[in-house]
């Protein structure tokens, strides 16, 4: 009898386990991995606007060297990514009149930089936030290598991170202090 009570009990158990599984994801909720990775990447691309901002219209110009990318080439670089490997390889669908390829052409000042990059980084934030667990772990061939989406996500972090420490150096180099500093 008291193994049967037991079972009872343990088949309850996962009764009520499996139901809060199964409305976690009815009700859309973010996985860990989504939560921990928007957590980190709104953390760091927080950071990484405003340094941008920090810059003048003529620091926005400044580059370290010939032929090395100006803060206004980095920021456009990195709005570039990050709605290139979203439509690309997370699957949300570029917004109107948003062709990552040209944005170098068609954004020339400061002010519409920093918009478009956060624009860029708020469809980053929806391209992940609407994948579930199995649409993450998809099959891809990111950049010629066999990954899956999650492996995408990771590097749109790692892309941020590695700009944004590209631009702490180009505003210390430039007398420019990141606000987190002051």
């Amino acid at each position: 009898m008291k193994t049967i009570k037991v079972l009872i009990a343990v088949f309850l158990a996962w009764g009520l386990i499996g139901s809060a599984i199964a409305d976690h994801h009815k009700k859309g909720e973010q996985s860990v991995f989504q939560a921990t990775f928007l957590g980190a990447y709104g953390g760091e691309t927080d950071k990484l606007v405003s340094l941008v901002e920090e810059f003048s219209e003529k620091g926005f110009e400044w580059r370290p060297a010939e032929g090395i990318r100006s803060v206004h080439e980095a920021v456009l670089h990195v709005t570039t990514a990050n709605y290139g490997i979203g439509s690309r390889f997370l699957g949300k669908a570029l917004p109107e009149g948003i062709n990552p390829r040209e944005l170098g052409k068609t954004i020339k000042n400061r002010e519409e930089a920093i918009a478009v990059l956060k624009d860029s980084i708020q469809f980053v934030k929806e391209a992940v936030g609407s994948l579930d667990d199995a649409a993450l772990a998809e099959p891809i061939k990111l950049f010629g290598s066999d990954s899956n989406r999650m492996g995408a996500v990771l590097v749109l972090g790692g892309h941020a991170y590695e700009h944004l420490g590209q631009l702490i150096a180009y505003a210390r180099s430039s007398g420019v202090v990141p606000p987190w500093s002051q």
